[in-house]
């Protein structure tokens, strides 16, 4: 090869691995914000069957 497309090469090497890092970035960004929401959103539900469990308890003891 000569020179002159060896150097090409190399920088498109070096755009495709700046870009390739950027789209990994933005996955990884993407998923941890995902992660949060379903993280958040079963909390949300686990605290409501628990409530629910409770207030089962508390009115088949007649508490309430």
């Amino acid at each position: 090869m000569s020179d002159n497309l060896k150097e090409d090469m190399a920088i498109i090497r070096e755009r495709l691995d700046k870009l390739e890092e950027k789209v990994e970035e933005s996955h990884s960004e993407f998923s941890q914000q995902a992660g949060k929401r379903l993280g958040r959103d079963m909390g949300i539900l686990y605290g409501v069957i628990i409530a629910l469990i409770f207030i089962i308890i508390l009115l088949k003891f007649h508490i309430i």
